[in-house]
């Protein structure tokens, strides 16, 4: 049976990614970026495994309740649960709903991937690229990314248009029905409410 192994995920958010989006946080990174935001994920060993049966079925739930219009995928870093996360790219397309991809590693690194072109087939919409925190992306630049040296790359028009990656970045505090707090979105912004809550 095919899965992933997940840190987290929201059912429906309006800060990654253009639109409302259901968004899978994968576990397990070994690119490890220095400065990445979620170094938390890099160890391969966390999160909790899931099947991407049940992954669809949340998709699909989170579309008929909160009318979200795609999926992101971030991590982590999905190209090192190769299957699992082309099978969750593949479940979104058959909803209709829109994939937008995070990886650490390029289009052409995941292309080279054994099933790597089976992945990127069923994203609409990649950004790709080391983060290099030297190079963070800008106020006022394109949101949603973390690093001017990472690419923007529209495998399909869905998303193509500019003005959805143009705008303010904005965070997001969710609780989770058992009472789990989550904050999310633009990294610098999210750490300023953690302390301010804190």
């Amino acid at each position: 049976m095919l899965g992933l192994r997940v840190a987290h995920s929201v059912a429906c958010s309006e800060v990654e990614g253009p639109f409302r989006r259901h968004v899978v946080w994968v576990q397990g990174c070994t690119l490890a970026c220095p400065g990445c935001c979620n170094p938390e994920l890099f160890p391969a060993a966390g999160g909790r495994w899931r099947a991407v049966s049940e992954l669809r079925a949340e998709l699909g739930e989170a579309r008929a309740l909160h009318g979200v219009e795609g999926l992101t995928v971030l991590g982590g870093e999905p190209s090192e649960q190769l299957a699992g996360a082309t099978a969750l790219c593949e479940a979104a397309r058959e909803l209709g709903l829109g994939v937008i991809l995070f990886s650490g590693r390029t289009r052409g690194e995941l292309a080279a991937l054994a099933g790597g072109a089976a992945l990127l087939a069923a994203v609409d919409t990649l950004i790709d690229g080391r983060f290099e925190a030297s190079q963070r992306e800008p106020a006022g630049g394109r949101r949603f990314i973390g690093s001017r040296n990472q690419g923007l790359l529209h495998l399909s028009p869905r998303y193509a248009d500019p003005a959805l990656w143009r705008g303010s970045a904005g965070v997001e505090l969710q609780v989770a029905p058992d009472g789990r707090v989550s904050l999310h979105g633009a990294p610098v912004l999210a750490g300023r409410l953690a302390r301010a809550l804190g």
